[in-house]
């Protein structure tokens, strides 16, 4: 590797970075927000996280339809559908949902309303930095990465259940042994909020960034179509 490559999951404290740097060594830290994270990280290094980042106007998002096809029952049930751009900084799910509803003719989940800030803090530092940033931060979805991870076998058990964290720290372990021992003692003792999920999925994350990085990445479309800010409607796994 000649660049570090870094996983990002959203967690309470804002957001769980796993970075690898050019030796293979892994780190993990929290920011509160997505600018802080970009301060913190080397100019090249390559970003995938889990978060929508090309909004659409109106309309479902092909990479969300073709995520949840590609995962089938249940874990479809993972990735909802990003919400239209318009809504952004509403302040209560009641206008948002009402917003989405006019603008798009369906009204949104509160899971999708729970992420607009983040969503809206990513989409901010992408559009006012230089273009060099947009190109080396992709789009991910965990539960993509696992399923592509596990020779397209998508997950067996929910991710907040024992067996569906033992499946994925499985994978995780076998690229990384003895990784999640470590970077959880590395965030513990900077006594940051986080999920034992989050870390799980940032690492599935830093597994996508290592295939991006390959140029053996799957994107989902294919041929991605790009939002009004030339941001990209895509799920890399």
């Amino acid at each position: 590797m000649s660049r570090p490559l870094v996983g990002i999951d959203s967690c309470p404290d804002g957001w769980l970075c796993v970075v690898e740097d050019g030796a293979g060594e892994l780190r993990a830290f929290v920011r509160p927000d997505f600018a802080a994270v970009v301060a913190n990280l080397p100019q090249d290094a390559l970003l995938a996280i889990d978060i929508p980042i090309g909004l659409s106007e109106s309309g479902p998002r092909a990479c969300d339809r073709e995520a949840r096809a590609l995962l089938g029952r249940p874990r479809a049930s993972s990735v909802f559908s990003a919400p239209v751009r318009g809504v952004l900084g509403l302040p209560s799910y009641e206008e948002a949902s009402e917003a989405h509803r006019r603008i798009d003719g369906r009204g949104m989940s509160r899971q999708a309303y729970g992420i607009t800030r983040k969503i809206g803090e990513v989409d901010a530092v992408l559009r006012s930095g230089p273009p060099s940033l947009r190109e080396r931060v992709v789009e991910v979805h965990p539960e993509v990465s696992f399923c592509l991870w596990n020779e397209g076998r998508p997950m067996r058990h929910a991710k907040k259940r024992r067996a569906g964290a033992d499946e994925r720290r499985a994978l995780v372990e076998s690229v990384w042994p003895g990784a999640t021992e470590r970077l959880t003692s590395q965030l513990d003792e900077a006594d940051r909020r986080y999920e034992a999920d989050d870390l799980l999925d940032a690492l599935a994350a830093l597994w996508t960034a290592r295939r991006v990085q390959a140029d053996t990445a799957r994107t989902l479309p294919e041929d991605p179509p790009a939002d009004r800010y030339d941001l990209p409607m895509r799920i890399v796994g």
